[in-house]
């Protein structure tokens, strides 16, 4: 069993305790246990995650970053990092067991305050330049048109100076989508492409109303409006690769890519090609104000929140 899977595997019971109002110390306690054992080697889907989140963080000790989960789902990540000894973990979602959560912070492990909320999917319930570090891993394309823009608006009015967020977004030139599992039919026009769905007696709770793919161009139209930066950092994830057992896609397809990108030349031209073609992962950096710009009461220290 790779480490990813063992941590998934540690989670369930832990998020069943926490859910069910259980007492959840052994769980916990497993579930420390199956993080500490990848900390040599992180998950690979999440070493370039690790790597931006240590790179934000700078000289910080772990529990002083401010890390927002901008759609967090059953809180793996977050918890992941909270055995990291991130403290400073917060997430957002538009349904989900908050209250458990939060209950389990504050009166289990001592972390005050509330740190999980379900929120209307348009405002984010925190102050202007709050944040060290937000990330949005498989999000984006659940966002409803109507909320899309005020997504990216309010992760810029969160992020503080000097901050940093991290996109993982699935979108339509990825030729083969695992929310349905088919391949190319999202390049059709969307109501082609859901009618199709049907005929193939597909479930279409997902896709209809949940699943808007969208074109990796929109994404970074978005980053750069509301964000002001946005550096690419597809291939580094995609070719840190090296343990097929976790992933969710065609794995002979995956090996036999892995193995073409490597070759020199052809390599890069591979490369090139390719990283339009799988899932996009973007990097954007607010710019710090500095104290020659703006004065030293500008500089906002972590020791001062």
């Amino acid at each position: 069993m790779s480490n990813w899977l063992e941590i998934k595997a540690a989670y369930r019971p832990l998020a069943d305790a926490i859910q069910q109002g259980r007492d959840p110390t052994a769980a916990w306690t497993g579930f420390r246990s199956a993080v500490d054992a990848c900390a040599e080697k992180p998950p690979y889907h999440l070493q370039l995650f690790l790597d931006l989140l240590d790179e934000a963080r700078g000289e910080r000790p772990r529990s002083q970053v401010r890390i927002l989960d901008h759609g967090c789902g059953g809180a793996l990540t977050l918890l992941f990092l909270l055995a990291n000894g991130y403290e400073g973990i917060h997430g957002v979602d538009i349904g989900g067991w908050c209250e458990s959560f939060n209950a389990f912070l504050n009166d289990r492990l001592g972390l005050k305050g509330q740190r999980f909320f379900v929120y209307d999917g348009e405002t984010l319930p925190f102050d202007d330049d709050y944040f060290d570090f937000v990330f949005s891993t498989q999000v984006v394309e659940h966002i409803h048109p109507d909320v899309l823009d005020s997504y990216y608006a309010e992760e810029g009015r969160t992020l503080a100076p000097g901050g940093m967020a991290y996109h993982q977004v699935p979108h339509r030139l990825v030729p083969y989508d695992s929310h349905t599992q088919t391949w190319l039919l999202h390049y059709l026009p969307r109501s082609l492409w859901l009618a199709i769905l049907r005929r193939m007696g597909q479930d279409m709770t997902v896709p209809e109303g949940h699943l808007f793919l969208r074109w990796p161009w929109v994404h970074r139209k978005l980053v750069r409006r509301y964000l002001g930066h946005c550096e690419i950092r597809t291939m580094k994830r995609f070719m840190g690769l090296s343990d097929l057992s976790d992933y969710d896609g065609p794995k002979g397809l995956r090996r036999l890519l892995g193995q073409l990108l490597a070759i020199p030349v052809l390599g890069w031209l591979g490369r090139k090609l390719l990283a339009n073609l799988v899932m996009l992962d973007t990097v954007s950096r607010v710019p710090a104000i500095t104290a020659s710009a703006e004065g030293p009461a500008a500089v906002r220290e972590s020791d001062q929140r």
